[in-house]
């Protein structure tokens, strides 16, 4: 069902993902070995990634997934070692890869026969992957949260690039600036520098995507809503998968066109404003901006750099620093020369009510 609110499993339940998932598929037909997954948020690469995942497991292509936020919840400063349980754990179960590594001659799956103590070692259980003799992958959702950690990540990743060539690592993320960072891809003193990546970007739907996902949302649903109501939430909601499905699931609960709209604002409210927290506790003037350029964007879709400068009362120093560190958060994007809008109509609706 489209309009479900949990994330997607099967490429058959995605509308509108055949040809990023056919890359995916591509890339690892192609043996490489190191692929980036992004978009906005909300666009659905949660379920973009179980569900190519669980396709590929038919190819024969175990995997297991990593949910950064809560290693990290969990261990902030050490989340490898729950990185390390967690797949330490996969290899106990009889998950996909404990069935697959279970086939490797000499190889059992079980506490003593593993060995690995207590606690066991991010560098003991990937190469125990690797063992497997053909590729696995290891796909980190929301991989950007691992900057956290106190332990430079990037060398025990280009460990796993150079060493482990059965072993895929797989990084989604919403915050493509701040991924970026975290990974120093660009970087030249990085481990990482100089890596063939793959990425797949995972974009907005256009309007006729926007509508016909809609329409068919409620086809299956067995309700018919009016054609101005749909252009209305797409004007509204624009693109983005999770919020074209909070509107539909909320309208299948009974609720109206408006209550709707205005469900799904005040859950996009909620949901930008956590994410939101972790700049706000750097500096107040990081939501003077956002609010700045909301109120600028009004009518033009966008807002001059002086503008906001004007409207802020900060340096032009400070007042860059302050952009450049909202658009590695995917706040705000460059919008020509000098200017800059927020990405998302949703979340530009979110600043104007602040």
């Amino acid at each position: 069902m489209l309009f479900d609110v949990r994330p997607k499993t099967s490429i058959r339940e995605l509308f509108g993902r055949k040809a990023e998932y056919l890359v995916f598929r591509d890339a690892l037909k192609r043996g490489r070995n190191f692929i980036l997954i992004t978009g906005p948020r909300r666009i659905g690469k949660t379920s973009f990634l179980y569900a190519s995942l669980n396709e590929l497991v038919g190819d024969g292509v175990p995997h297991i997934v990593i949910d950064t936020r809560a290693a990290t919840s969990l261990n902030s400063r050490y989340p490898h070692r729950v990185i390390a349980e967690g797949v330490y754990k996969a290899l106990l179960g009889r998950s996909v890869v404990g069935s697959v590594l279970s086939k490797v001659k000499g190889l059992k799956l079980g506490p003593l026969e593993l060995d690995l103590g207590d606690k066991p070692d991010l560098v003991e259980v990937f190469s125990l992957l690797n063992r497997a003799g053909s590729p696995v992958v290891v796909a980190f959702d929301e991989a950007q949260y691992l900057r956290f950690s106190n332990e430079d990540l990037t060398r025990f990743f280009a460990w796993v690039l150079d060493a482990l060539q059965n072993v895929v690592l797989v990084f989604t993320g919403s915050q493509v600036g701040i991924l970026e960072s975290f990974l120093r891809l660009y970087d030249g003193s990085s481990p990482l520098f100089g890596r063939y990546e793959v990425r797949i970007r995972l974009p907005r739907f256009n309007p006729s995507e926007s509508l016909e996902f809609l329409e068919r949302g409620f086809e299956e649903a067995g309700r018919n809503p009016n054609d101005e109501e749909l252009l209305s939430t797409i004007r509204t909601l624009d693109g983005i998968p999770g919020w074209l499905v909070h509107y539909g699931a909320s309208r299948i609960d009974g609720l109206t066109h408006e209550e709707a709209i205005e469900r799904v604002l005040e859950k996009a409210m909620a949901y930008v404003m956590s994410e939101f927290r972790e700049l706000s506790r750097l500096s107040p003037r990081y939501e003077l901006v956002m609010k700045a350029v909301a109120g600028l964007s009004e009518g033009i879709g966008s807002a001059r750099l002086e503008d906001i400068r004007e409207t802020v009362s900060v340096d032009d120093r400070s007042l860059r620093n302050y952009i450049n560190r909202l658009i590695d958060y995917g706040f705000l994007e460059p919008a020509g020369h000098g200017k800059y809008r927020i990405p998302d109509p949703v979340m530009y609706r979110v600043f104007k009510r602040l």
